[in-house]
């Protein structure tokens, strides 16, 4: 699975502010998505994957010309 984080998009601010908050890094993004238990929430459609004592919020859009997800991280919870 070959996945790419854009972390240059205008939404991925509020989720590196919680990040920094919560002291999880760019790598515990990645770890979680790959290796998290995934949802899908109904009203909104975005992804989420609980990993851990976090959760990551995200959209996801996948290229399979390609076989790439990129990644579009929205929040961090912590639960």
């Amino acid at each position: 699975m070959n996945i790419k984080v854009n972390w240059e998009h205008k939404r991925v601010k509020h989720a590196i502010e919680r990040m920094w908050l919560r002291g999880i890094s760019m790598k515990d993004i990645i770890t979680a998505i790959q290796k998290g238990q995934k949802r899908k929430q109904s009203k909104s459609g975005l992804l989420e994957s609980f990993y851990s004592y976090y959760s990551i919020v995200y959209d996801e859009k996948y290229f399979r010309e390609i076989n790439l997800h990129k990644i579009y991280p929205v929040t961090v919870k912590i639960w």
